[in-house]
């Protein structure tokens, strides 16, 4: 079966650039190449395609992919992680590092303004930081093998449910049921999951008109 815009898919993906793996949903990989997290969910990931979940070089090629074939694409920095922006790259006075208790040193990396940043370099009183992803400007690669693909409107809800919510799903009538049974200590993790959800199926899933949850919560 051929990917459409608008499937589900589970994808498993090894990215490369500069000849070093930066992003895998292999553990095994993960670890073989120093990259492991122990927080991080490995396996493959749920990916709406042609809707901007992934980088825009990787949701074109999956519009050209195949069910479980191994595809190999390279993707200029234009369609990958974009351009270095000179703009992006800023001189930071030393006493606002100061101020948090942080010793800035070359290779430091932090959130600034909501955002990644490294230190590049600290000279007297200021402090270079680069807001630009490791990633701007480079040429990457990606192997990946589209595993399953979900396209009807029911497979759609019941892929979303699973992996979103760890739950079943039933469509009627332009109607998605999601049932739900939690802890009681799980009621504030599980809201920003069901937005998710919400979202999605409203994106990908054709006719639906209404998301409804029915929770059960236990101590």
């Amino acid at each position: 079966m051929n990917v459409l815009k608008n499937d589900l898919v589970d994808l498993e993906y090894s990215a490369t650039a500069d000849g070093q793996l930066f992003d895998t949903t292999s553990a095994e990989k993960a670890k073989g190449a120093g990259i492991f997290n122990e927080k991080a969910v490995y396996g493959p990931v749920l990916v709406a395609v042609g809707n901007g979940q992934v980088i825009s070089g990787l949701d074109e090629a999956l519009q050209a992919a195949e069910e479980g074939k191994a595809t190999s694409v390279d993707l200029p920095a234009e369609k990958a992680f974009g351009p270095r922006n000179p703009d992006l790259v800023r001189l930071v006075p030393l006493a606002a590092f100061r101020e948090q208790k942080i010793d800035p040193f070359p290779g430091l990396v932090l959130e600034m303004d909501g955002r990644p940043a490294k230190v590049q370099s600290v000279d007297g009183g200021r402090v270079r930081v680069d807001f630009n992803s490791d990633l701007a400007g480079k040429s990457v690669q990606y192997a990946f093998t589209v595993k399953k693909v979900y396209r009807s409107a029911d497979e759609k809800a019941k892929a979303l449910a699973k992996k979103l919510l760890d739950a079943d799903a039933v469509l009627k009538d332009g109607v998605v049921t999601v049932r739900l049974a939690l802890k009681r200590d799980m009621a504030a993790d599980v809201v920003l999951k069901k937005f998710r959800f919400m979202e999605q199926a409203f994106a990908v899933i054709d006719g639906v008109k209404t998301v409804r949850f029915e929770e059960d919560y236990t101590a």
